[in-house]
């Protein structure tokens, strides 16, 4: 692996962050749209009006209780799901041993490359998603792919994670949009580890632990039903702020990170003193306004700087462990601007933060592409064997083949046993991109649709040569109870 990160700060730095967001906190406090959080507030001795849902926090209470999180949850992923990496190395970013990549994003549209049009997903197309993700051996956890619209929308979410269940035997996680869903997903996520409690606290599978802040300075009702109720269950708790620079948060980025970082700091301080004992960690995935369209911008410096600034502060100063998520890029069809946003992304953070390597998200992870997913798997696996690094070592040094070899008048490294032995593991051969000869005589294609054309067969031949998943009859049949169980409830007029 290779070895060291950029540094965006420095603790002098890193120390006025940490100052500014206690400041905000002291002065200005949050809005929290659960009374559950303000009552051990006020307990605790911190003001609150729970009229206007509002607290403010003493720094030393703030401090105290972060304090007590320090080195205790060390798992990395990415925004959400998988946890790729066991813990960040003292020495360098956390990424993957094996490569791996991040799959579903839970999307309200898909792109058909053959209509060349933005689609509501059908239930066919969940399917087809989730059995691509299963045939691909480098997603290790299929995610709902995507918000499937055949679905009442009081349902939609335990549905998917119906379909997820019976397509894939790697489930990762669906969206959690109601404090009513908890209790189900919880159900699921036990049937899937049979029981395994340590699974459930940490990397619980179908229930997604986030919790999104509101920039400036909010936590809103839903999170905060959603919050009460999975406390219950001791899932991990994951408050993850989007800031805009410009729009919700100051446009700069020491500014945005001191608004984000007392968002999660005052969350996590009201949640640790109703329960110490779940684990905790945080997320960002800052935007920046465009000033000229109004638009929303995750792919630019300011907006990854503000990420970096807040994992590093997180990372040295509290000991805890805060992700950042690539697959948001603002591009919005597959295509050379879709690869080059995420490369730039994904290389920004793979210097300064982690590796997680995302596929097939597009407009801001509101359009999946399973197109894209194809190019951006190729791309994503030559910058895990770039982080891998290289060894140093009799095999690799070969220096009894360079002298047998000499001159290479006899013969090349071509027809080595050596070189047999090893292409295979070093080189990156996409099936792709055009690395054939180049006729400069000859008339000049411009354009990515021959690529695109390919990337769309490989999917589709992918998804066709999936095998059923077969289910034990007793798993089968729990899952239909509990699924029945929610439609009863959940579609109950209310």
């Amino acid at each position: 692996m290779l070895r060291g990160t950029l540094r965006a700060l420095d603790a002098e730095q890193i120390d006025r962050l940490h100052d500014g967001a206690l400041q905000v906190l002291e002065r200005t406090g949050l809005q929290i749209q659960g009374e559950f959080l303000l009552r051990v507030l006020a307990d605790a001795g911190c003001r609150v009006d729970f009229g206007q849902h509002r607290a403010w926090f003493r720094p030393d209470l703030v401090e105290r209780q972060i304090e007590a999180q320090r080195d205790r949850y060390k798992m990395v992923r990415s925004s959400l799901w998988h946890p790729f990496c066991r813990e960040t190395p003292a020495d360098g970013i956390a990424a993957p041993e094996a490569f791996t990549v991040d799959y579903g994003f839970a999307t309200p549209w898909i792109f058909d490359y053959p209509l060349r049009r933005y689609r509501k997903p059908t239930v066919e197309d969940q399917v087809d998603m989730i059995r691509l993700g299963q045939a691909l051996p480098s997603v290790a956890a299929v995610n709902a792919p995507l918000i499937c619209g055949d679905f009442d929308p009081r349902i939609e979410i335990i549905e998917s994670a119906r379909l997820l269940l019976l397509n894939t035997t790697k489930p990762g996680w669906v969206g959690t949009s109601s404090g009513r869903e908890v209790k189900y997903l919880a159900e699921l996520a036990n049937l899937v580890v049979g029981g395994d409690r340590e699974r459930l606290r940490t990397c619980p599978p179908i229930f997604v632990a986030a919790y999104c802040t509101t920039s400036p300075l909010k936590l809103d009702t839903r999170s905060c039903e959603v919050l009460e109720e999975a406390l219950k269950y001791g899932f991990p708790v994951n408050f993850a702020p989007m800031p805009i620079l410009g729009a919700t948060s100051p446009i700069t980025p020491a500014g945005s990170a001191v608004v984000a970082a007392a968002e999660i700091l005052g969350c996590m301080t009201a949640t640790t003193l109703l329960d110490p004992d779940v684990f905790y960690f945080s997320t960002s995935i800052s935007a920046e306004m465009d000033m000229r369209t109004t638009q929303i911008r995750f792919c630019t410096p300011s907006a990854i700087l503000t990420d970096v600034a807040l994992h590093q502060l997180f990372r040295e100063k509290y000991g805890l462990v805060h992700n950042v998520e690539p697959a948001y890029v603002e591009a919005k069809t597959p295509g050379i601007q879709a690869a080059t946003m995420k490369v730039f992304r994904q290389m920004a953070f793979g210097s300064t933060v982690s590796l997680p390597l995302a596929i097939g998200a597009l407009d801001n992870a509101a359009v999946f592409s399973p197109t894209q997913a194809m190019i951006d798997l190729e791309v994503n696996e030559a910058m895990h064997r770039f982080h891998r690094g290289m060894e140093v070592n009799d095999e690799t040094l070969c220096l009894d083949l360079i002298s047998e070899l000499e001159f290479c008048t006899a013969r090349t490294y071509l027809e080595s046993e050596h070189t047999l032995k090893h292409f295979r593991n070093l080189g990156w051969n996409p099936r792709l991109f055009d690395r054939t000869a180049c006729d400069h005589t000859a008339p000049v294609s411009l354009g990515d649709e021959k690529l695109l054309d390919e990337a769309d067969r490989m999917w589709r031949e992918l998804v066709a040569g999936q095998p059923p998943v077969e289910r034990e009859k007793g798993f089968s049949a729990e899952l239909e109870r509990i699924v029945e169980s929610a439609r009863g409830e959940l579609l109950r007029d209310t």
